[in-house]
């Protein structure tokens, strides 16, 4: 029988790449806290900005694996994005798990755990993915993406009850403070010492932000890093995704919105101010803040309202994913605190999976954020980095009683840059924070209290 030479060729690709990943160690972890829970049967899939960690967290898995005495001739990385592969032609995973099997003389028997990289680079891949699980052919899946449509409706249909999904993102701020080996309680750093130093990291996180290549070098040049990812993000998971007619346009778009992120807009607005240079329309603009949405660059959050046609209609905030990427890519922004710090806020929101939105009242006083669980909204928040001016004090309390009593919520929450405090104005509590201990004492699936070498206390 004579044997396909495309196949032939497939194979052999295949089995170089399996082969180099087995005989390869895997590199220096630095523990990230997301939490993937690969002992059940699902489909666990890892979501997040290009950069973000997303292959390093999958090293963190297969490292726990290892330990747990699974033979790395059961487990495989393989990476979609590798340029040796491309272009991908539909049958390399059809034939991934076969020539896997062959290589190492495992059966159908023998479980083996595929760890699939940057999957949205295989067309037709959710296809691929509810036929190995349908067919329950003993292989655990766990794939990342750096493109909302894993997310997508359409294919969470298809994939219905059979996967779990772990966003990342770049490293917060406590994740910072672990990599540079700084020790803390959350308890007593009100009043220790440490705070000094911590603030003083603060300030360097807060200007070269959270992606860990940025982090665990800090010689480099983050800016220059920064600003390739970026561009990355543009023309590869964008305007080659999605054929965008006009990169100029698309990444001027992208670049307008990154230094104007917490203003409020509307679509039409944004289309205004490109008419002189493009004829784009209204569905244009929505198309490309998708866009950058799907790629996890921005995010829209709406006003607050029970009636879903006023939270559409009423003007949009875009939020950056991280404040490095805003100071090096935007227009002289890095000496915008306020816009940085609530950007941050806005960061640590979404980490926890509330549902985040702004809310303003009829008078025009205004509160940054409400999150709500469920149908309730349970944390109200305004973000002010100087509150030394008695009237800008003013205004930030007077929108944030005005929020409390038409949510009735009996407290809230001013972030600074550096104030403790409490007090109850008409009734109710309000807590002053500083933003740098506020990302400690509020990050979702974070530590309260790290040891210097970066364990938990």
């Amino acid at each position: 029988m004579q044997t396909n030479p495309y196949i032939m060729d497939t194979r052999n690709k295949l089995k170089t790449t399996i082969i180099e990943w087995q005989e390869s160690e895997l590199p220096e972890l630095h523990k990230r806290k997301s939490r993937a829970n690969i002992d059940l049967p699902h489909i666990n899939d890892i979501v997040g900005v290009r950069r973000c960690g997303k292959t390093y967290y999958m090293y963190q898995l297969i490292s726990a694996l290892l330990n747990e005495g699974v033979p790395k001739s059961h487990i495989l990385y393989f990476n979609l994005d590798d340029d040796r592969l491309q272009p991908l032609n539909g049958d390399e995973l059809a034939l991934l798990i076969d020539t896997f099997r062959e290589l190492y003389g495992t059966s159908e028997k023998d479980k083996l755990y595929l760890f699939l990289d940057e999957i949205q680079n295989f067309p037709g891949w959710e296809n691929w993915l509810k036929g190995i699980y349908d067919r329950k052919k003993n292989v655990k899946i766990i794939i990342s993406g750096s493109n909302a449509s894993i997310l997508s409706d359409d294919i969470s249909s298809r994939l219905t009850g059979r996967h779990l999904t772990t966003r990342m993102f770049p490293f917060s701020f406590t994740e910072f403070l672990r990599c540079r080996k700084i020790s803390f309680n959350i308890k007593t750093l009100q009043f220790s010492e440490k705070k000094i130093e911590i603030k003083r990291k603060f300030n360097e996180y807060m200007g070269r932000g959270g992606f860990p290549e940025v982090i665990l070098n800090p010689t480099i040049d983050h800016r220059e890093l920064l600003q390739s990812y970026f561009d990355d993000i543009i023309y590869r998971d964008i305007v080659s995704r999605h054929k965008v007619r006009n990169p100029k346009i698309f990444k001027a778009l992208a670049l307008f919105c990154i230094s104007n992120i917490a203003k409020p807009h509307t679509y039409n607005s944004l289309r205004k101010l490109f008419s002189g240079y493009t004829s784009l329309s209204t569905d244009a603009i929505i198309n490309y803040i998708s866009y950058l949405e799907d790629a996890f660059l921005l995010f829209t959050i709406n006003h607050y309202d029970v009636s879903v046609k006023k939270q559409i209609n009423k003007p949009k905030k875009l939020y950056c994913i991280d404040p490095g990427m805003i100071n090096a890519v935007s227009f002289r922004f890095s000496d915008d605190f306020g816009r940085l710090y609530e950007n941050l806020v806005f960061i640590q929101l979404l980490r926890s999976g509330e549902e985040i939105y702004y809310w303003q009242d009829k008078k025009g006083l205004e509160v940054d954020f409400v999150t709500k669980v469920g149908l309730d909204p349970i944390r109200l928040i305004q973000v002010c980095v100087d509150l030394s001016d008695p009237k800008t004090k003013e205004r930030e309390i007077n929108g944030l009683i005005s929020a409390m009593e038409h949510f009735d919520l009996q407290e809230g929450t001013i972030i600074t840059s550096d104030v403790f405090d409490q007090e109850n104005v008409a009734g109710r509590k309000i807590n002053y924070l500083p933003l740098w201990y506020w990302l400690l004492k509020n990050g979702s699936s974070e530590y309260s209290c790290l040891a210097a070498d970066g364990s938990q206390c």
